[in-house]
């Protein structure tokens, strides 16, 4: 693509720079906007004034966050190999093997309504290597830990559908957006292709608003691909400069976008046409 082809979101700005490679914004329960920083350790909190603020340092490599319905934060951390807990501004282990082995790296996270965890484990190997990966399933109470899905090529992004009945992830090195069906308990019951995207289109975070449609991130391509529920493109947002990676709806009227951009070192903001969803 080239810059004859750029096609800039509503009031597209910065939001902050220099944070070493954001990821994993989530919309907080007080309306604030949290991320991470695998390099510095760091978890961020973006206020409503668009003021970055540090909450806490995992001593690890966070890279995804999700809050459970009791406003608790969560964090998929790469470098203990763990899903944390934070409380009271300290880290504690909710997770960190399945079947007497440890986890690969956790990478992103999301509740189901019956409050148990997914979240996605990568295998990270070099390309070539489509790093075959499992999702995994924890119960909130016990942190049972048991295998969701398996036999995906890098599992990445991770989010619950607006009707609870369907998880969508993102399978970066199958270039594609998968969905599965689930049942009330969090059991999968179906799974099926919404979209693949053309090399190297590389899918990472995404986003639903609130008719249910998607953003997903193509950091491969330096776009953003809004998808209806079938998989159906809608546009594609596309800056040369940018590498979008993860993404996150907020705002006072949470048609903000948030979008972290990655290797850029570069948190965006644009108006979506669309508000997102009310956190579960």
């Amino acid at each position: 693509m080239s810059k004859n082809l750029e096609n800039k979101p509503k009031k597209f700005r910065i939001i902050t720079e220099g944070i070493i490679n954001p990821e994993g914004p989530v919309l907080g329960p007080d309306g604030n906007i949290y991320f991470v920083s695998a390099e510095e350790s760091n978890i961020y909190m973006i206020d409503n004034q668009n003021k970055v603020s540090s909450i806490g340092k995992t001593n690890g490599r966070p890279n995804g966050l999700a809050f459970n319905s009791n406003g608790e934060l969560f964090i998929a951390d790469a470098g203990h190999k763990a899903i944390l807990k934070m409380r009271n501004g300290k880290f504690d282990v909710f997770v960190d093997e399945y079947d007497g082995s440890r986890l690969g790296g956790p990478n992103d996270l999301c509740f189901l309504p019956n409050g148990n965890l997914l979240f996605t484990d990568p295998v990270r190997k070099p390309l070539p290597d489509p790093s075959i990966s499992p999702i995994y399933s924890a119960e909130q109470v016990s942190g049972k830990v048991k295998v969701f899905a398996n036999d995906l090529a890098y599992p990445n992004g991770i989010e619950l559908s607006n009707d609870k009945k369907n998880v969508f992830v993102s399978e970066s090195r199958a270039n594609r957006l998968v969905s599965f069906l689930i049942d009330e308990e969090g059991n999968l019951l179906d799974q099926k292709l919404i979209r693949r995207f053309r090399d190297p289109g590389h899918p990472d975070g995404l986003a639903i608003d609130s008719n249910g449609d998607i953003l997903q991130t193509l950091p491969g391509i330096r776009s953003i691909c809004y998808l209806d529920q079938k998989g159906k493109m809608k546009n594609l947002y596309h800056i040369p400069d940018w590498s979008p990676s993860n993404i996150a709806f907020g705002g006072k009227n949470l048609d903000q976008v948030f979008v972290c951009g990655g290797s850029k070192n570069v948190i965006y903001s644009f108006i979506h046409e669309v508000p997102g969803r009310k956190i579960l």
